[in-house]
Parts: C-alpha cells; structure tokens; sequence
C-alpha cells in the first residue's frame, strides 16, 4: 500500500529542525517555516520512502544482509522493540569505532564475546576464582553492549539503514568507505553526502521513527 502525504504528516515526518540549526544541503527538502521550525516538503518525502522501500524490496530478492544502526536513546528503543525480534542485525547501544572498515579484527572481538557468553551460559566459567569471574562478567556486559544484535554476523553488511544520520555520522561514512550502500533518515541538521537513499524527514520524535522503521521492515516481508 502506497504511503500518503496525510499518513507522513500524522507521523510526525514533517517537523525538521528550529531555523539556526540546520544544514543548508537539506534545504532542497524542505518548503517552509512554522513557528521558527522548518518543515519538510512531504511530497519529496513520500516520493524518497517509495524510492527506498523499492529498493529494499529487491534487496530481499537477492538475500542481501541489512545492518540496523540507531544509538541514541529514542532510536535504540524502537530497535529494541521492531528489529530485535527479527532476523536482522542492529547496533542499538554503541557503535564501536571500525566495526565496517576494520571488520576481521572487530570480529575477533565478537568471538570472544561469544565464547565468553557460552562459558556462562554453561557453568564453565566456574572453574575461575570469583574475582575472575567478576571481571570477565564485567567484560560480558560491555561487549553484551556493543555486539548483542550482531554477534551472528559473519561478514560485512550489504547495507545500513541509519536512523540518525547526525549522531550516527561515523557509521555512514564507514559504510561510504567500505562501498556499502546508506539508507538513512534524514533530519534538517544532517549532512546528506554519502547517503544513498535519503529519507528527509523528522528523527527525533518516537512516532516519526518509528513509522519509518515499520515502513522499512514491511518491506523485507515475506
């Protein structure tokens, strides 16, 4: 079912970002100002999630992996809540400097986490005096943090979808150097380069989060 303008504006999607604080590469995006906020052009909107959602569609034909990257408190609750259940990777919490553009050592980092996860879960870890255990627990809920939601992932990912392109800016330009495809939504403050598939469009507000997220896992339905 196509998305309207009248569902985006429900959602929140058109509420950018106050007048002083803006990046002017946006500007294309949006069409006025209210009360001192910009306000984002809804059709363009519209026009740039069918866009993607296309794109995703085939995506799923092809068997591509997605990595979900959304670190700031309102983003990681709706992961928490939309993508965990599912069977994609996400980075909710942290993202860990050269997970993308330094993948094998990361991923010794992940085995580890591993392996230490399993010595819990079985017992083995008992053969450790308690002060070791303690530590290692300590290591186990850092590393719980930073590689929870892709401790399965065995190879870099095909594509991001950022639901901050401000806060998760590094993501974005690890992805840009690794030749990763970005989907990200994009708030009037961001800086759009290097973003594949721009969804402009407010990312601050729960609602407006997450009805991208539900529209971009819709998609990826059987």
């Amino acid at each position: 079912m196509t998305t309207t303008e009248n569902e985006l504006f429900e959602n929140l999607m058109h509420v950018g970002h106050i007048s002083n604080k803006w990046n002017p590469k946006m500007k294309k995006f949006l069409c006025e100002k209210r009360n001192n906020i910009w306000a984002f052009d809804l059709e363009q909107t519209k026009k740039a999630l069918e866009k993607t959602t296309q794109f995703l569609k085939a995506i799923k034909i092809q068997n591509k992996k997605l990595l979900f990257v959304g670190t700031k408190p309102q983003s990681s609750f709706l992961i928490q809540e939309l993508v965990a259940p599912t069977k994609h990777f996400f980075i909710d919490k942290k993202w860990t400097p050269g997970f993308i553009t330094n993948f094998k050592e990361i991923r010794n980092r992940v085995n580890y986490y591993l392996n230490l996860k399993s010595q819990f879960e079985s017992g083995d870890i008992n053969k450790y005096t308690k002060k070791e255990v303690s530590a290692f627990k300590k290591d186990l809920d850092k590393l719980e943090i930073a590689f929870g939601g892709v401790a399965e992932m065995r190879q870099r990912p095909d594509v991001i979808v950022v639901l901050d392109a401000v806060t998760d800016r590094l993501a974005i330009d690890e992805a840009n150097n690794a030749g990763i495809a970005v989907i990200a939504l994009t708030d009037a403050n961001a800086n759009p380069d290097g973003i594949d598939y721009i969804v402009p469009g407010n990312d601050d507000a729960i609602k407006s989060i997450r009805f991208f997220l539900k529209s971009v896992l819709k998609s990826l339905e059987k």
